[in-house]
């Protein structure tokens, strides 16, 4: 059902955020919630005059408006299948924080009003994760390239000091969410020049020093900031 007019004050502090940005009302389904991102991602993407930031607000608010529909139409099964994906996700939060590192999660508000917060916590999105100096290995980028699919929602990875190769840098090419990478001070080669292209959404590269020459440089997208040397 869309909100074609402008709703209640009220009203929009009782429904997700995601039905706000799409311009939705309660009762939605996924045909509704389709429709909607179609035309709110036509009139913001960047080819058509939008603004980036604006369009990935929109494409962030499209997934979590369909795990919202499916969620409504059957609590218990869509809780059943997050259990898995929360439990690999405690795992690297769980190894950064062994390891001295610290995490940052991020609430999905609606469904802890629904669950309550023992049960609400299942959804919560793993965004940043901080872990600097030796401990930031290999190992640790295997863990991470292992859980990808449950880390879908990672923005921030901050290695910076690390022992990481570019082995380990490898793995991070499902992080698809990512907006910022610090590898500076790590051991990351020649692979280095690749990572702009990995990452659609990338903002800023950090990359230790003789891992990308000047023309490399020049080469990279307008959009990304990129700091070469120690942390």
């Amino acid at each position: 059902m869309h909100a074609d007019s402008k709703p209640l004050k009220q009203r929009d502090q009782n429904r997700p955020e995601c039905l706000v940005v799409l311009g939705l009302l309660p009762p939605v389904t996924l045909e509704d919630v389709n429709q909607a991102y179609k035309a709110k991602a036509m009139a913001a993407h960047p080819d058509r005059g939008g603004d980036a930031k604006t369009f990935i607000a929109v494409k962030q608010a499209y997934e979590d408006a369909r795990e919202y529909v499916k969620f409504k139409a059957g609590k218990l099964e869509w809780l059943a299948g997050k259990i898995d994906a929360y439990a690999q996700q405690q795992e690297v939060v769980t190894e950064t924080i062994e390891r001295g590192g610290e995490v940052e999660m991020e609430e999905v508000d609606w469904l802890t009003k629904s669950f309550g917060e023992d049960f609400g916590h299942v959804a919560d999105k793993l965004v940043r994760v901080t872990l600097r100096n030796e401990k930031a290995d290999d190992v640790f980028a295997i863990l991470l390239g292992f859980r990808t699919e449950s880390l879908k929602d990672l923005a921030e990875l901050d290695l910076a000091g690390g022992t990481l190769t570019d082995e380990g840098l490898l793995q991070f090419k499902g992080l698809t969410a990512l907006k910022r990478l610090d590898l500076r001070g790590t051991k990351v080669g020649k692979l280095a020049a690749e990572v702009p292209g990995w990452f659609e959404q990338l903002e800023f590269l950090g990359l230790p020093k003789g891992a990308v020459g000047m023309l490399t440089r020049l080469g990279m997208p307008r959009r990304l900031k990129l700091e070469i040397g120690d942390a």
